[in-house]
């Protein structure tokens, strides 16, 4: 048993009273060189019991189901997606545990309520954007930081048919971590490389490098 009774208990009550609509969890997992996999598929399924009605993991095997991971352009195991009615384009790549554990739970709410928790302001620069941006999120699980980043980056692709929010365990993607090199996180990385920032930034400063990414995108045509 992964969570204890007092965090199942604890849990059961921010459930009760947040999530409003049905959530599904996509885990795209594999029993063959994944040691983290079988690890994150009982955390979700221990999820589940807690709230029985509104969540529902459903377990993915990409070397299996291969049209599935391609139509969720899953590259990497363990994966989780987060979806409601749609397919709103958050992935966790990695085991959400110690702090991050908080990023999936804040993710499974705010996507049980269908809408993101940002400002009119915000809202109303996200609805100009046209065209695919992808927010990497580099997150460690000791990291206090970096679930108010990952949570941020979630919001944003809850805001934006255009937008997805990848977040990624930098220990767990080493490859990945030295790819754009991360020295500290959270470190976030928009489109492959376009635009780059390290830290919790307030929203502002956030929908600032998104839309700087999207004015750059804009200028390449």
């Amino acid at each position: 048993m992964l969570l204890n009774l007092e965090v199942r208990s604890q849990l059961k009550d921010i459930f009760s009273k947040e999530l409003k609509e049905k959530v599904r969890l996509r885990l795209f997992s594999q029993a063959i060189a994944c040691e983290s996999c079988q690890i994150v598929e009982e955390l979700l399924k221990e999820l589940a019991e807690v709230e029985k009605e509104k969540l529902e993991v459903v377990v993915h095997s990409p070397l299996i189901e291969k049209d599935v991971a391609q139509a969720y352009g899953i590259e990497r195991v363990p994966t989780i997606v987060i979806e409601g009615d749609k397919d709103y384009g958050i992935r966790y790549v990695g085991v959400p545990g110690g702090l991050e554990f908080s990023t999936l739970i804040q993710g499974i709410v705010q996507v049980s309520k269908r809408e993101p928790k940002l400002s009119e302001r915000t809202l109303e620069f996200i609805s100009a954007i046209d065209k695919p941006i992808e927010i990497m999120v580099f997150v460690t699980t000791t990291c206090g930081y970096c679930p108010a980043a990952a949570v941020m980056a979630m919001n944003f692709a809850i805001a934006s048919d255009y937008i997805k929010a990848i977040i990624v365990d930098a220990s767990e993607n080493m490859d990945l971590a030295e790819l754009y090199q991360v020295v500290g996180v959270p470190k976030i990385v928009i489109n492959k490389g376009l635009v780059e920032f390290v830290g919790a930034q307030p929203e502002n400063a956030f929908l600032g490098y998104v839309m700087a990414a999207y004015e750059k995108l804009k200028k390449e045509g």
